[in-house]
C-alpha cells in the first residue's frame, strides 16, 4: 500500500514496493476511496437489528420488504458515497443484479456472523460458513470486514481473536482483497460506561484494539470514536487519543458512528480527521429516518437526508482531513515496475 501522509514512520520506498507487490488489493482500495484519498462508505450491512426497525418481533418481517428498503437507500446513497458496505442476505448480491450501485462505487461485505437478541449482539467472533474471501473476490467484492468484539485482557479469547484475523490476512492478500478490520469494546459484568474509570479503559482500548489488529496485517482500521463530544475538555481528550491512535498505525482508519447522532458524529469526524483518519464507514446516524414501516414519502424524505448527511461528512472530511493515497511518480513506477513485471507478478 502507498505511504499514507499521516504516517510518516512508513519510508515511501518502502510503502511503494509493497505496492508494486500487491497491485490488486491497492487497486481494491482507490476503488473504496474518491480521488482525493477519502473513503467515504455508507454501511448499511445490519442483519437483525435493521429488521427490528420495522417490527420488534422480527419474524414478522419479510425478506423482500426488507431487501426493498436497502436497495433504496443504497441507489440514493450511491451518489454521495466513495463506496458501500452491504450484507450478504438482502443488500450484496440484489444491489449488483438490480444495479442499484454502480459500478464507480466500491463494495464491501463483512465476514462476520453476528448472533443478534433484543439485548444486543454476541460477542463470539463467528466468521460464516461459506461467505469467505475467496467467494468475495470471485464476486467483484473490493473489501472484506470483520467485526471483533475485543477485550484484550480477556487472554484466551483475544489470542484466538488475533489468530483468527491473522489468518484472514494471508487469505487477503492471497485474493488481494483488503481487509477492514472493526474491533468493538464492550463491557464485561460490573462495568458501567457511567463509570469515569470504565469510560477511559475504553477509550484506551480502543487505541490499542487498533494498533494491535494493524499489527497484525489488517489493511484498514474501522474504529469507534475513543471519547465524548460535547464539550471542550472531552473533545481535546478525545483529540489527544485520535493522535496517539494515528501514530501508531501504518495503515489508514475511519470512524464509525455507533449510537450517535448525526450532529456528534459529524464532530467526531472532524477531531478524527484532523488527527489522520481519512473516512468513515457509518450507518444509522446516516439513514436512520428512512427505515421502518412508514409511507413512501416519510422513505424518500428520509433518503435525501442520508445523502445531505453523506454531503456534509464529505465536507468535514476535506476541511480537516487529507486522504491516504500517494500515487507514485513516473520515475518511481518505471523503477519499481520494469518492463518484465508482469511476467514474474504474484510468484
Amino acid at each position: 500500500m502507498t505511504a499514507t501522509p499521516s504516517s510518516p514512520s512508513v519510508p515511501a520506498s518502502t510503502a511503494l514496493a509493497a505496492s508494486s507487490r500487491r497491485l490488486g488489493k491497492l487497486r481494491r482500495l482507490q476503488r473504496i476511496s474518491d480521488t482525493d484519498g477519502f473513503m467515504r462508505v455508507a454501511a448499511i450491512d445490519h442483519p437483525e437489528n435493521y429488521l427490528a426497525l420495522f417490527d420488534e418481533d422480527i419474524s414478522t418481517v419479510g425478506f423482500e420488504e426488507v431487501v426493498e428498503s436497502k436497495l433504496e437507500l443504497v441507489r440514493a446513497m450511491s451518489a454521495a458515497c466513495s463506496a458501500v458496505l452491504l450484507d450478504p442476505v438482502w443488500s450484496m448480491g440484489q444491489a449488483v443484479l438490480t444495479q442499484a450501485v454502480p459500478g464507480s462505487v466500491g463494495i464491501i461485505s463483512g465476514l462476520e456472523e453476528l448472533a443478534y437478541s433484543p439485548s444486543g449482539f454476541g460477542t463470539q467472533t463467528v466468521v460464516r460458513e461459506h461467505w469467505t474471501v475467496p467467494v468475495l473476490a470471485r464476486l467483484g467484492a473490493d473489501a472484506a470486514k470483520l467485526v471483533v468484539f475485543f477485550r484484550e485482557e480477556l487472554q484466551d479469547v483475544s489470542a484466538s481473536q488475533l489468530a483468527l484475523v491473522a489468518d484472514l490476512v494471508t487469505q487477503c492478500d492471497e485474493a488481494e482483497v483488503p481487509l477492514v478490520v472493526e474491533p468493538l469494546w464492550y463491557p464485561l459484568e460490573g462495568e458501567s460506561l457511567d463509570d469515569p474509570a470504565t469510560r477511559a479503559l475504553r477509550d484506551e482500548a480502543v487505541v490499542s484494539s487498533a494498533h494491535l489488529f494493524a499489527a497484525c496485517g489488517a489493511d484498514v482500521m474501522k474504529v469507534e470514536f475513543p471519547g465524548r463530544v460535547g464539550s471542550v475538555a472531552e473533545e481535546q481528550a478525545a483529540a489527544e487519543r485520535c493522535a496517539r491512535l494515528d501514530a501508531g498505525l501504518d495503515v489508514p482508519w475511519v470512524l464509525l458512528s455507533a449510537s450517535a447522532t448525526f450532529e456528534q458524529f459529524r464532530t467526531q469526524v472532524g477531531i478524527a480527521a484532523s488527527a489522520g483518519a481519512c473516512g468513515f464507514m457509518a450507518g444509522r446516524a446516516i439513514w436512520g429516518d428512512a427505515v421502518g414501516r412508514v409511507p413512501a414519502e416519510q422513505r424518500a424524505a428520509g433518503a435525501r437526508t442520508a445523502v445531505q448527511r453523506l454531503q456534509a461528512l464529505h465536507s468535514t472530511l476535506r476541511e480537516h482531513g487529507r486522504g491516504w493515497t500517494r500515487p507514485a511518480t513516473l520515475t518511481e513506477a518505471v523503477d519499481a515496475l520494469p518492463a518484465t513485471w508482469h511476467e514474474t507478478y504474484g510468484s
